[in-house]
């Protein structure tokens, strides 16, 4: 198993949890207006529920491969 290491920010440990939930929230943001293009919205009662699980699956893959 790959371990990946805390950084440090003037002294400050960043955990890597952080790293990543920020790394999900950038690609979060450049498929947001891909998925108004597309319509994602309309696909469910919620949509709001339904980004957050995207977000989360797309986190979920960024820790699983990295």
């Amino acid at each position: 198993m790959h371990s990946f290491p805390e950084l440090t920010f003037g002294g400050v440990l960043i955990a890597p949890f952080v790293v990543y939930a920020g790394a999900a929230v950038a690609i979060f943001v450049v498929l947001r207006p891909i998925l108004h293009f597309v319509a994602f919205d309309r696909a469910f009662t919620s949509p709001a529920i339904a980004e957050l699980s995207l977000f989360i699956m797309i986190l979920a893959l960024l820790i699983v491969l990295f």
